[in-house]
């Protein structure tokens, strides 16, 4: 026996020895070549009131019987004088003598009676049955609400059963059957019990007939470590993971296969020249649950610890003592790694140096540019230190619990990230803009009194005409000027049209170039239309860069550049008659006199666009805060999307104060003082469901002249704290503050009878086992922890740990080093390894067993002698199913 797999279970079939299978002539070797044939791994020979075929079957079964094909006796009974259809189920490991004298003695079922519908067992008898063989059958109403079926009984007589049986499955075959099921169940007339599916192995041509071609028409998948009776008792006992019945397969699909796995996973490790691990010692991982046990020293965390590094290649190998210490220079790690069910790779780990060497093969050989193998690893102590790193930004760029969710939706966040980072530096540009004019309005006084004095100066000067002349000049100037201007763009427009143009032609005779080198001709043609239209475009281009040109020329010996040739003689003429006086030079002062009022109607209007800059940098400071809560609201997705067992998770946006505060000291290089003035400053401006005052605070940075944060909060704080804002301001480096973003804040609280706990309120156990459970829900790759439950006790583990490993172990694999004997009984793990010390003091697998499920007495025996409790949790598993033995 190995690790777990899904096999197809017929519960239901008939042989020749029923009455309704017409053809006799059907041998046992004809029967069980059929049954195997069909695809089924296992079948149960249920015949009317009958085990008169099996002594048949165990004569030629060695020929058909295997590891992938096992057949089980077992007697479709007609039960009561009701003529209920019951199956019993025998223990393989019983001879055939041994169920027939079963069916003679203790059910009082003569050999001249087999086979004969028309006689019934008493409930009484069957009441024996259970008495002498209990642990030795299943007990199983067939096809429930339909003929014979104990449905069509009387309430009172189901309920009647209970008084010496619990039902071990129900057999159903339609919808109805399972209403029905529900019915007698609310109506406490039956026990909870797995439901299952059996074919009855009806004929292609009459369904109330039997044949050999109506094997495997209906079927149950049950999960296994090999098909056995123990096996199926345990997923009686457990069905939740290991039972689909015919009509829950069908809803799923005609070609469902539960062995097909959708997710990535590690299958398996082969591992050589770990000193204190046995030579060549390879072990195989079920995708679902595994878990490694035994005792302290006995290699568990090498193994898990050298998959880790034989998985990622960015670890160092001096950062792990153990593994650096054991590892040979020989050595080799092969780990195995699929995605999902189609690819493989083998990823060989070796020693150069002090450095790891990692190859990746897949089926065609050595990979150049491997995918990358990603698992989500926790070592000892690390699930608790998450509380702890959650307030630790030293050692934490970010929130060690948002980034697991993060972790999540990687590519989802790349749009929304650009999206804050645009906003950012929307709200930068838009602020120094806004300082930077502020700068420039201070001049202001200086240019009016600038204007005063050389106005004043001008004065004098005022009877010469000279102020008119210069006056007249000024205005023809600036017409001509402006339209200048307007001419050269006109021209330079044209030109560089024609030059992008020229540029693009060029571009699309390359691409030509390129695809006629892959003949593909259809494609060539519509690119030479392209580069024709672009042809055509700067023909007409050309034409309006000659018409610019002669624009231009026209301009120069134009009528206005005429009569501001004219002024400018007469302003000359007028200054040369002043200059001619000893006075100032005038045409500094005039030239003063017109910079100082350009200046000043300049700086009128950028006076007068602060208002408007005021209103944008507060409307991108909403753009900013709307995509910063765009990450919240994909995260909280992520969160709502995550099933918890007992803990209640949620996240407030831009609300992790603890975090913030200690950037902000950091960044205003003020880690470890004033710590309560910092607290109360964050405290006034991150309120909780409110983001108005963290917008002013931004409005506060980005515009602010003297940075006195009395604007922003009315707190009274120590008079040196708020010299460290305004000296931030005089340094104009306040406003890069706006990047210290406040980090989304993870709320964990446990859910108890008595009410919630906040995490952070809780013991080291509750919060190790809080977050266990939140890293067991809040991923995909493959999980690999190492002994969690250093901190826990059992009743945690339970409540909190092992319903978030039975509710995720379909979606992710997951990989535990273990104690506990709770994590893999009650997890119901499909693969449990167990390592101790050989002779020679080497690791090695217990009993030479590689793997196994509890079914196993060799697993059963080992978790009860090593792990810790482990009997008790066996007996817990009992008690929680209400199976005794």
């Amino acid at each position: 026996m190995a690790l777990a797999k899904w096999y197809k279970v017929d519960f239901h079939t008939h042989t020749p020895e029923s009455k309704c299978f017409p053809d006799k002539s059907i041998t046992a070797e004809q029967w069980l070549g059929a049954a195997k044939q069909s695809g089924l791994n296992a079948v149960v020979v249920t015949d009317h009131n009958s085990v008169g075929f099996i002594s048949k079957i165990e004569e030629v079964k060695k020929n058909y019987v295997d590891d992938s094909f096992k057949v089980f006796y077992g007697i479709e009974l007609c039960v009561s004088a009701e003529f209920t259809h019951i199956l019993i189920i025998f223990n393989d490991a019983l001879t055939v003598t041994q169920i027939e004298d079963a069916i003679i003695s203790d059910l009082g079922l003569k050999r001249d009676n087999w086979a004969n519908t028309e006689v019934s067992v008493s409930e009484e008898q069957l009441k024996n049955l259970c008495k002498e063989m209990r642990d030795n059958i299943f007990i199983i109403p067939a096809h429930f609400a339909s003929e014979k079926g104990l449905a069509k009984a009387r309430t009172n007589a189901i309920k009647q059963y209970q008084d010496f049986l619990r039902f071990d499955a129900i057999e159903v075959r339609n919808d109805h059957d399972i209403d029905e099921y529900n019915n007698k169940l609310s109506n406490k007339a039956i026990n909870e019990a797995v439901l299952i599916t059996g074919s009855d192995n009806p004929s292609n041509n009459d369904e109330a007939e039997h044949s050999v071609e109506g094997f495997g028409k209906k079927f149950t998948w049950m999960k296994m470590s090999a098909i056995s009776f123990e096996g199926i008792r345990q997923v009686f006992i457990d069905p939740e993971h290991r039972c689909i019945n015919w009509l829950q397969a069908q809803k799923i699909g005609v070609d469902f296969d539960p062995n097909e796995v959708g997710y990535n996973y590690i299958s398996g490790i082969k591992v050589n020249g770990i000193k204190h691990l046995s030579a060549n010692m390879s072990m195989r991982f079920s995708p679902y649950l595994n878990c490694i046990v035994g005792g302290r020293g006995t290699g568990k965390s090498t193994i898990v610890d050298a998959i880790n590094y034989g998985l990622d290649t960015s670890l160092e190998l001096s950062k792990c003592e153990l593994l650096n210490k054991t590892f040979e220079k020989n050595g080799k790690i092969d780990t195995y790694f699929e995605f999902g069910s189609n690819k493989s790779y083998c990823i060989e780990t070796t020693k150069d140096g002090k450095a790891l060497v990692h190859t990746c093969y897949d089926d065609n050989g050595k990979v150049e540019n491997p995918p990358e193998f990603k698992i989500d690893f926790y070592g000892q102590k690390e699930i608790f230190a998450l509380i702890e790193d959650d307030n630790n930004v030293i050692d934490t760029g970010i929130s060690p619990l948002v980034k697991m969710i993060d972790s999540k939706i990687n590519t989802k966040l790349y749009g929304v990230f650009d999206e804050i980072e645009t906003a950012l530096l929307e709200m930068t540009r838009l602020a120094d803009d806004y300082k930077n004019n502020r700068r420039k309005i201070r001049e202001l006084p200086t240019i009016k009194a600038e204007i005063a004095k050389s106005e004043a100066l001008m004065q004098k000067f005022k009877a010469s005409g000279l102020e008119m002349a210069r006056k007249q000049y000024d205005e023809i100037a600036v017409r001509v000027n402006d339209c200048k201007k307007e001419v050269m763009a006109h021209s330079f427009y044209f030109d560089k049209l024609a030059n992008d143009l020229q540029i693009k032609i060029e571009d699309t005779e390359n691409m030509i170039a390129r695809i006629q080198e892959k003949g593909d001709d259809s494609a060539v043609e519509f690119m030479r239309r392209i580069k024709q239209s672009y042809v055509n475009f700067l023909a007409l281009v050309v034409q309006q860069q000659e018409l610019a040109s002669t624009i231009a020329t026209e301009f120069e010996s134009s009528n206005i550049c005429d009569e501001l040739q004219k002024k400018k003689e007469v302003y000359n003429n007028a200054l040369e008659q002043v200059q001619n006086t000893g006075s100032e030079n005038i045409q500094e002062i005039q030239d003063r006199l017109q910079e100082c009022k350009q200046r000043e109607k300049d700086l009128l209007e950028i006076q007068g666009q602060q208002n408007m800059l005021e209103e944008e940098i507060k409307n991108k400071i909403g753009c900013f805060v709307e995509s910063r809560l765009k990450l919240t609201e994909q995260r909280r997705q992520i969160i709502d999307g995550l099933e918890f067992e007992n803990i209640k998770i949620n996240i407030l946006p831009l609300a992790h104060k603890n975090r913030w505060r200690q950037v902000l000291q950091r960044e205003i290089g003020k880690e470890g003082t004033f710590d309560n003035d910092f607290q109360k400053f964050v405290d006034a401006i991150l309120l909780d469901d409110d983001l108005t005052q963290y917008k002013k605070y931004l409005y506060f940075l980005l515009t602010t002249e003297d940075g006195d944060i009395s604007e922003i909060t009315s707190e009274n704080y120590d008079s040196r704290f708020y010299k460290l804002w305004e000296a931030k301001s005089k340094n104009d480096t306040l406003s890069s503050l706006v990047k210290v973003i406040p980090e989304d804040y993870i709320s964990i609280k446990i859910i108890e009878e008595s009410g919630e706990i906040d995490i952070n309120e809780g013991s080291p156990g509750q919060k190790s086992a809080a977050v266990l459970a939140f890293i067991l829900s809040s991923g995909e790759n493959p999980l690999i922890i190492d002994q969690p439950e250093d901190d826990l006790d059992n009743s945690l583990i339970y409540s909190l740990v092992v319903k978030s490993i039975r509710k995720m172990k379909n979606r992710r694999q997951i990989i535990i080093v273990t104690h506990n004997p709770n994590i893999p009984v009650l997890g119901d793990a499909e693969g449990i390894i167990i390592l101790e010390r050989n002779s020679d003091g080497k690791v090695a697998f217990r009993n030479s067993k590689k793997a196994g499920c509890i079914e196993e007495k060799l697993i059963r025996d080992g978790i009860c002698d090593i792990m810790e409790g482990g009997e008790g949790a066996f007996k817990k598993r009992e008690q929680k199913y209400l199976y005794s033995k």
